[in-house]
């Protein structure tokens, strides 16, 4: 056992030695460096409350200049605002003052107090000058002369002050290089030693190492009966040992295993066999390796096994994502969506199929492989597309009757006043009814025109303050009456207006806004901001509503925009929330897609509540 604790005794005495050094340098650092941090963060912080002083007393001095010039041609006007102005000289003077406490400074404070109150006793003696002549002559030769004066002496307080700044920085320099060089040496100490002991320990681990790693090489090749030959007794002769005695159990296990893949392989195709989906497994090499009858049927005329993939009759579209799945560029897994469908004739019948894509590890280099599995979803489209010939037909048939019973009860308010109060509110509610059942459809025939392509956008400027006050007004009266309060925060950065279709925008704001009041409880808030955004790489600008209400989970972040769907159906049963139509969002991202803009859910800053975030493109005329 002697080469072994002699083994162990090197790493020990290397490790130790080296962790000696790495701690000896890192205190030193820590002590170098936190000294330094320490000085230049006081001589930062210094510098940025002499800078906020001699600003505020210069403008204070000048403010105050411009009061004396108006109380000189309008005693009663100008008086108050020269009282105001020197009272806030004398405030500035005093922090002034205070920063200049110490022994060595104090007398730039006094000489400095002294010139501005010459400057105020030359100002009094303005006041009472009995003509414009004289007044301007005793300005222009005492008074502004004296001002000037006392504004130079801040400037050169300041001047010292940064001089004294640049001192402190080459100090901090000299320091840092001193400390650099001391361990720049330490450092080259630790690597020669390391170098030492690497050598010494490769003289001794490498040949051992080797060996092991030909045996490996050749297990990899399946010649299990290789072994290493065993000439030390210390730890890497324990581990040669181990290694041919694992080889020993390999090469019983492989010749006992063979049986078991076979009969895993054969399950495995029976389970392809049976799927009602197409499913073919692509390798890295873009060949199709394997296939199950039914991709056989749906790509028929072409013997899958051994294809290339770009002989398959697939569209170019999934071909390019397969190509990306293959090359590890693998895609976020979403929901499914029916407008991913793709149309294939299979017979004499077209469907429609969803293909899925799903990668594989593949090989001891972990080679990226694809399992490619279209279901047929013809189905399920085409009770979609009756679905939405159902909305369609339905929108466009109660459109007409809706606006003449809409008209009617307008007449029929205009002559409110003849009828009793319990009539008078039966007419305003019927008409709320109306109105609410005519923005349904209304937005029901924005959903049939997306669908069909359709969709238009009439672009041209808009004001995104008018936009917003719109938006606003419009469900000022909901949050009355709840008692929720409404804020709005527009940066200063924000631009002035937007490039987009000002209706189809306000269809969006006022989804995102009466989804905000619906489900904020009385009592609570609702913030509206907006404010420039260029993370995108372009130009746009961030309008966010944030409320106060329960939330939206984070998995359902991104499901809240799909169509139909409302979210109170996910939630525990009991739940009295609001409730929707389910498809308000849907226009919403549809609108702002067109736009060329994104809208995404978030959760609340203080995380309650929930965020909308809308990006829109900014005017490009807007400056």
């Amino acid at each position: 056992m002697k080469n072994a604790i002699s083994l162990r005794t090197r790493f020990v005495v290397a490790g130790v030695l080296l962790v000696g050094i790495s701690v000896a340098t890192s205190v030193y650092s820590a002590w170098a460096f936190s000294r330094l941090s320490a000085v230049v963060d006081l001589t930062v912080r210094d510098g940025e409350q002499m800078t906020a002083v001699t600003g505020a007393l210069i403008s204070a001095l000048e403010r105050e200049d411009d009061a004396l010039l108006q109380t000189a041609v309008n005693k009663r006007r100008g008086r108050p605002l020269l009282t105001a102005g020197r009272r806030t000289v004398e405030e500035a003077l005093g922090h002034f003052e205070t920063l200049l406490a110490s022994p060595e400074k104090k007398g730039m404070a006094s000489h400095l107090r002294s010139d501005v109150e010459g400057y105020h006793a030359a100002g009094d003696k303005l006041l009472v000058a009995t003509s414009p002549e004289g007044a301007r002559t005793l300005y222009n030769a005492e008074v502004n002369p004296l001002l000037r004066r006392a504004v130079g002496a801040v400037a050169d307080v300041r001047e010292d002050h940064f001089r004294s700044t640049e001192d402190v920085a080459t100090w901090a320099r000299d320091q840092a290089r001193q400390s650099t060089r001391f361990l720049l040496g330490i450092s080259l100490a630790a690597l020669l030693l390391s170098l030492l002991v690497s050598m010494n320990v490769a003289s001794v681990v490498i040949p051992p190492i080797r060996g092991l790693t030909d045996a490996v090489e050749a297990m990899r090749r399946g010649e299990f009966d290789f072994r290493v030959s065993i000439d030390r007794h210390d730890e890497i002769g324990r581990l040669t040992e181990g290694f041919n005695r694992m080889a020993d159990a390999l090469a019983a296990f492989r010749r006992a295993n063979i049986g078991e893949v076979v009969r895993a392989k054969e399950t495995l195709e029976a389970a392809l066999a049976a799927l009602p989906d197409a499913v073919i497994v692509i390798e890295s090499t873009g060949e199709v390796s394997s296939a199950n009858p039914r991709a056989n049927e749906i790509l028929e005329g072409l013997t899958l096994k051994g294809a290339r993939l770009q002989a398959l009759s697939l569209p170019d579209s999934t071909k390019a994502a397969i190509e990306a799945s293959l090359r590890g560029q693998t895609a976020v897994p979403r929901s499914v969506d029916l407008s991913d469908v793709i149309a294939m004739r299979i017979g004499k019948e077209n469907r429609r199929l969803l293909p899925r894509i799903v990668p594989i590890r593949q090989g001891p280099k972990h080679q990226q492989g694809a399992l490619l599995i279209l279901s047929d979803l013809t189905d399920f489209v085409r009770l979609d597309e009756m679905r939405m010939e159902l909305v369609a037909v339905a929108s466009h048939e109660l459109r007409t009757p809706l606006t003449t019973l809409r008209m009617t009860l307008l007449m029929l308010k205009e002559r409110a006043e003849q009828l009793e109060e319990r009539d008078r509110a039966l007419v305003s509610t019927a008409l709320f009814g109306a109105e609410q059942l005519s923005d349904t459809i209304a937005k029901f025939l924005d959903l049939t025109q997306i669908e069909a392509g359709q969709f238009r956008l009439q672009q041209s400027h808009v004001d995104l303050e008018s936009f917003l006050a719109e938006g606003l007004r419009a469900i000022d009266p909901s949050c009355k009456e709840a008692g929720i309060n409404v804020s709005v925060e527009i940066g200063p950065d924000a631009p002035k207006s937007i490039w987009g279709d000002a209706g189809r925008l306000s269809v969006v704001l006022s989804n995102v806004l009466t989804n905000a009041v619906k489900y904020t409880p009385p009592g609570g808030r609702i913030r509206v901001g907006a404010r420039r955004d260029g993370t995108a790489g372009k130009s746009q600008v961030c309008i966010e509503v944030t409320d106060s209400g329960p939330g939206v989970e984070v998995e359902f972040h991104d499901r809240v925009f799909e169509k139909f769907f409302r979210i109170e159906h996910l939630r525990p049963e009991g739940d009295d929330g609001a409730r929707g139509s389910g498809i308000g969002l849907y226009i919403a991202r549809e609108i702002v897609r067109a736009h060329g803009g994104t809208i995404s859910c978030l959760a609340g800053r203080d995380q309650r509540g929930a965020r909308f975030a809308i990006s829109l493109p900014v005017d490009q005329t807007d400056t």
